[in-house]
């Protein structure tokens, strides 16, 4: 059986959890919108440095090729083939070209640097039709997978920019001129227009995390402050407690308990002037009453306030531990010297000494390890034992016969914001869990 205390103190709780859901959230957006900006920074850049390097090649093109490309390359002839080709080469030598193609409207290749290709025909495209008659210019990335472009394939080459733009002769024939670039030719330009946005990118960036600064440290310092207005407040909840607790214990010792006491004496003075069975009933009762007196006292030192001792929490468990063990039970303690929060180290007190309170009334143990660790800022303490253990019917019972020692540990527990588990069963011992935040 498990007994869990999970919810605490739901407004602080909520706000630690909307502060770092609005730190992440911030974060993730500045993340975010630097990737979508990086991203559109990138196609904006390629595309532009695609048209960039399209209208170059048509403007070498056209200044290279355009005085030869005449009719008579329809014919063959062989003069102006000789024309256009030292024009080509040229291209190539001194203006970066790869290749070069011209396209009669039909299709056919009428000039190549790659000779096999001349006199072939190879169907346009629609985008490719629509340059006849013009003097537009299609650029793009070839992967030169296409039969015509088998021949442009070079050593270590996998794609090539490919400029079209369409030419007129002089006697009004449409042409189509191809030329062909290294891929660097877009991706220096793209690489240097990334490089003048990068300063935007960055600056923007740094803009929107100072924009952001103000509302994290101001929620923040609104945390910090309502955590420690918090903590001031519990712990004047449980100084008046405790007022409270000593007014009751007072109260029941100065009155109930003297009264008990009298109570016994004057029933064992009344036994001894009785005769049996009379003087037997009265020393009967005069047990019984000496019981419930020593049960009051014993629920005194329960509900007595617990004062935390100079030497740290830990030393307030020694006089519990000294008495298990001179009942045989072994008792391991591994806890670190280290000092807490006054009320944090009151709740493990507390919380310490009524588990180990329970395993020496009820649990019937051999051994019980008593744990404490801290990391970071969170506490944990665990109270193990090898006892009969108990399941849920059964701690129901002992609440209702008024045994509400863990349950009010438990409403203890959340209202410090901490997190209490008993987990048990029967024959299986016993497992008191306790994780506490330490903020100071």
């Amino acid at each position: 059986m498990t007994l869990d205390q999970r919810d605490g103190p739901a407004g602080l709780r909520n706000l630690r959890g909307a502060v770092g859901a609005s730190v992440l959230f911030s974060a993730l957006s500045l993340v975010g919108l630097g990737i979508g900006w990086a991203w559109l920074f990138h196609r904006t850049s390629q595309n532009s440095a695609l048209e960039d390097a399209g209208t170059y090649g048509a403007l070498a093109g056209r200044a290279a090729l355009a005085p030869f490309i005449t009719d008579k390359l329809l014919t063959g002839d062989e003069a102006a083939l000789q024309d256009v080709a030292r024009a080509g080469q040229a291209l190539i030598e001194q203006g970066s070209a790869k290749h070069v193609k011209v396209w009669s409207a039909s299709g056919k290749v009428l000039w190549s640097d790659e000779k096999p290709l001349i006199g072939q025909t190879f169907a346009f495209d629609d985008e490719e039709k629509k340059l006849l008659g013009t003097r537009n210019v299609l650029a793009s990335v070839s992967s030169l997978d296409e039969d015509e472009n088998k021949f442009e394939i070079g050593e270590g080459e996998k794609s090539l920019l490919q400029v079209y733009f369409g030419w007129t002769t002089t006697a009004g024939t449409p042409m189509i001129v191809e030329t062909y670039y290294p891929t660097s030719l877009v991706n220096d330009r793209a690489a240097a227009q990334r490089q003048d946005f990068l300063p935007l990118l960055l600056g923007g960036l740094a803009l929107l995390v100072v924009a952001q600064l103000p509302v994290g440290l101001a929620l923040t310092h609104r945390l910090r402050k309502l955590q420690t207005e918090r903590e001031h407040l519990l712990e004047r909840v449980i100084a008046s407690s405790d007022i409270e607790r000593r007014r009751i214990a007072a109260e029941v010792h100065d009155g109930a308990v003297q009264e008990l006491i009298g109570i016994t004496f004057s029933l064992s003075a009344a036994a001894e002037e009785s005769d049996p069975p009379m003087s037997e009933r009265l020393d009967g009762l005069a047990v019984a009453t000496r019981h419930t007196v020593r049960s009051l006292r014993s629920l005194l030192n329960s509900i007595y306030p617990v004062e935390v001792p100079e030497r740290g929490w830990a030393a307030g468990l020694d006089d519990t531990i000294a008495a298990l063990r001179q009942r045989g039970v072994a008792v391991n303690v591994k806890v670190p010297e280290l000092r807490l929060s006054p009320a944090n180290e009151l709740l493990l007190l507390r919380v310490g000494r009524e588990a180990l309170r329970n395993v020496d009334a009820h649990a019937h143990a051999s051994q019980v390890d008593i744990t404490m660790t801290k990391n970071g800022s969170a506490v944990t303490l665990m109270v193990a034992d090898n006892g009969v253990g108990f399941d849920r019917e059964m701690a129901a019972s002992q609440r209702q016969v008024g045994h509400l020692g863990l349950q009010l540990l438990h409403d203890l527990s959340e209202d410090m914001g901490a997190v209490l588990v008993v987990d048990s069963k029967p024959g299986s011992g016993t497992t008191v869990h306790l994780e506490l935040e330490e903020n100071r």
